[in-house]
């Protein structure tokens, strides 16, 4: 297993959407996941935008 150091390149862009946009998106890659799509980078994605909503208090 890896453990990264830094965030993925998903952490800046996402400071500056809107809260509404990242919850869109985490809910589209929720959907592929579910749909049996797990690549290793769109869950790495989704982990930054739920650390990021949590930052803001809206998760």
């Amino acid at each position: 297993m890896r453990i990264r150091k830094s965030p993925s390149p998903a952490v800046e862009p996402s400071k500056s959407r809107s809260t509404a946009d990242l919850r869109r998106e985490y809910e589209l890659i929720d959907r592929e996941r579910t749909g049996g799509s797990n690549s290793v980078g769109a869950v790495a994605d989704q982990n930054d935008i739920a650390r990021e909503l949590e930052r803001r208090g809206e998760l």
